[in-house]
């Protein structure tokens, strides 16, 4: 049954959550004081409920007009960056009901340059609130720094940059993904020698990437608990099938022993489709992100393991809180917002969901 807005008022919003009309009035008008648990609850019920106090309708009949960007790296189909643009397109009719208008500025993560020249355009516009993914750590602190001075309000996706201003994160816990990622390649028997693939980046190595506390997160499980383990590196290119060949080839040919793969990128297809190309079914794989081409591995068995997020939800729970900040004057009552790490194997991989719990 549709829910009657007309009939829903103030009143119905103070018995569902069993305050006093007062409180509720003082959080819908943000005014005077209101405990935070007082606040949840009224937030949660006019959420449950569809209840449209009056600052709503203030909001739609004024002229002003409000802007959420969002700085993300372009990207292919079928890439990693597509799932967040996804979740922020689900957003933007929600962001519309209180007249702020969501836009991407994007730029190419290869380039840091690029990134540069998107964060200029990001402060050319003023915008009153910001998503935004940090990969090269000085200059998103530079942007962040004057976001801080202008009061314009930024939650992170993806990964964070600790002990900075931000309004919120919403993402995977990435340092303890990669522990995770150590713990379900290591518990594999005749296990010694380790193969981790990472992304040749050309002269723009990223200063903060998830990978990189991925990594970190893994490395530092071997350490405590197998020492004797030796991780052996080595470069592929995303967007060179001929070269990755060379490499693997090569690799495999110097260290025709390792048997166990670990990647820390989005990009664990590449090996999936170099090994199924090779007919080798005897490597033991362990990737992450939930992409075609990843879950394909998955499916025919060249990747044992997938730790997956759930990206749309991460990115439209990051502008929902950003909305309530701009129009409650609400502070999430967490500043890290941790999500779930799924496991992926082939025998659920084709009853995985990834369900958006908005």
């Amino acid at each position: 049954m549709e829910k009657d807005e007309k009939k829903i008022t103030i009143k119905d919003v103070a018995r569902l959550a069993g305050l006093s009309k007062g409180t509720v009035d003082r959080v819908v008008h943000n005014r005077g004081e209101v405990s935070e648990e007082s606040k949840r609850r009224v937030l949660e019920v006019i959420q449950q409920i569809g209840y449209k106090p009056n600052i709503y309708a203030s909001l739609l009949a004024s002229k002003k007009h409000y802007t959420l960007l969002c700085l993300i790296p372009k990207f292919c189909p079928g890439e990693y960056w597509e799932l967040v643009y996804t979740g922020i397109g689900r957003a933007v009719e929600r962001a519309r009901n209180y007249n702020i208008g969501i836009d991407v500025i994007s730029y190419d993560q290869f380039d840091r340059e690029s990134f540069r020249r998107a964060a200029r355009e990001l402060l050319d516009r003023n915008p009153q609130a910001v998503l935004l993914a940090p990969i090269y750590r000085n200059d998103t602190l530079a942007l962040t720094a004057e976001l801080t001075s202008r009061n314009v309000p930024y939650v992170y996706i993806d990964s964070r940059l600790e002990g900075s201003g931000y309004l919120a994160y919403f993402g995977m816990p990435m340092y303890q993904s990669g522990y995770l990622a150590a713990s379900l390649l290591t518990e594999q028997p005749d296990i010694r020698e380790i193969a981790n693939f990472r992304i040749d980046r050309g002269g723009a190595q990223p200063q903060d990437n998830p990978t990189l506390r991925r990594r970190e997160g893994f490395m530092a499980y071997l350490k405590e608990n197998f020492p004797e383990y030796r991780v052996y590196e080595d470069f592929i290119k995303p967007y060179d099938p001929e070269y990755n060949l060379r490499v693997l080839d090569s690799f495999f040919e110097r260290h025709p022993d390792i048997r166990h793969i670990v990647t820390f990128n989005s990009r664990v297809h590449l090996i999936s489709e170099y090994l199924e190309k090779r007919a080798l079914k005897d490597r033991f794989v362990v990737g992450f992100d939930k992409l075609a081409g990843n879950l394909e591995g998955v499916r025919k068995g060249y990747i044992k393991f997938l730790i997956t997020q759930r990206t749309e939800t991460q990115v439209y729970r990051g502008i929902t809180a950003i909305i309530e900040h701009m129009v409650f004057h609400t502070t999430p009552a967490e500043q890290d917002n941790f999500m779930s790490m799924d496991i992926l194997t082939k025998y659920n991989v084709d009853y995985y969901s990834d369900i958006y719990e908005f």
